[in-house]
């Protein structure tokens, strides 16, 4: 079945789609606080921990419209182009704005209230709790938190405040391990391997599921979300053929996406496995035990075979 998806609502009305909208953040929201709250969607909506009734519907909106929002915020360029749209369309509200007709009843209130950019903050973060709880009310959702973004941005350019583009968030220490950022090029390109190695391995094809990531990992090398995931795909694939060679690639791929990212959620999981993994009783390898040879005594033997001069003649003798 194909979804489609058509917000009316909010910033949507003025043929802009509000990527902020759909990932339930604010419009000065951080880099960081982007890809925390992009993540806990994905896991919400991934097919392997949907609690969905209908997991293609949350398939599909991961597909076509979180991961998409995402990629926009991820892509430095991108984000850049979008962040200067958003200040065109301050811009254009301003002339707009009459015309438009709001359904919420928390962005009527946000027009008028003093204090208009915490309570702001406040609508967004409630409504984010409840955004895809229930995918059949989604849309609602989104549509509400649009709302609130046209108002704010209405409100912010009213007051000349202008439109900051969002902080990319604390500058990393010299010492601090955290990844360089994802080259901006080449990101969208990496996002469409990771679906596509999703895909596979839903369908049980784990060696082409690997081939997509070894193509991704060779455009964003440190990119921990490929290692994670890659890391699933061995051990996956050591189910269905165990083998040392799956074990030892997969705790590689695991450690390596925790050094890069110590909260992804896919090498986390992949380490408890690997822990239970390696906490089974293995079957007894030990070889039974052989006794050497028994270093035969010359003189014992000489006895019993009789050699020697006594026992060739010895018997004879009386």
């Amino acid at each position: 079945m194909s979804f489609s998806f058509d917000f009316n609502r909010g910033l949507f009305t003025l043929d802009f789609t509000d990527h902020h909208a759909i990932l339930g953040v604010t419009l000065d929201a951080e880099a960081k606080a982007i890809r925390k709250r992009y993540l806990k969607i994905a896991r919400c909506l991934h097919p392997d921990v949907c609690q969905a009734d209908n997991r293609e519907l949350a398939q599909s909106v991961l597909s076509k419209l979180v991961n998409p929002a995402y990629g926009k915020f991820s892509n430095e360029r991108e984000a850049s182009d979008y962040a200067i749209l958003l200040r065109m369309l301050a811009k254009r509200l301003q002339q707009e704005y009459s015309s438009i007709e709001l359904q919420s009843a928390i962005a009527k209130s946000l027009v008028e209230a003093n204090n208009y950019e915490a309570l702001y903050q406040k609508a967004v973060s409630e409504l984010a709790q409840q955004q895809y709880q229930d995918l059949n009310r989604m849309d609602h959702y989104v549509g509400e938190l649009s709302e609130l973004n046209l108002v704010y941005l209405y409100r912010r350019e009213q007051q000349n405040k202008g439109w900051a583009q969002a902080s990319k968030g604390p500058s990393p220490s010299p010492t601090a391990a955290t990844p360089p950022p994802a080259r901006a090029s080449t990101n969208t390109f990496v996002e469409q391997y990771l679906q596509r190695a999703r895909s596979l391995m839903e369908q049980k094809n784990f060696a082409h599921a690997r081939k997509e990531l070894q193509d991704a990992l060779k455009l964003e090398p440190e990119n921990s979300r490929c290692h994670g995931l890659m890391a699933m795909v061995y051990l996956k694939q050591q189910e269905v053929q165990p083998s040392k060679v799956n074990l030892t690639m997969a705790n590689s791929h695991t450690t390596k996406a925790l050094k890069l990212d110590p909260k992804e959620p896919l090498a986390l999981e992949a380490r408890k496995t690997l822990t239970r993994m390696m906490a089974r009783p293995t079957p007894t390898q030990t070889k039974p035990k052989t006794k050497p040879p028994k270093k035969s005594d010359k003189t014992k033997k000489s006895d019993k075979g009789g050699g020697g001069l006594f026992g060739l003649f010895g018997n004879k003798k009386k």
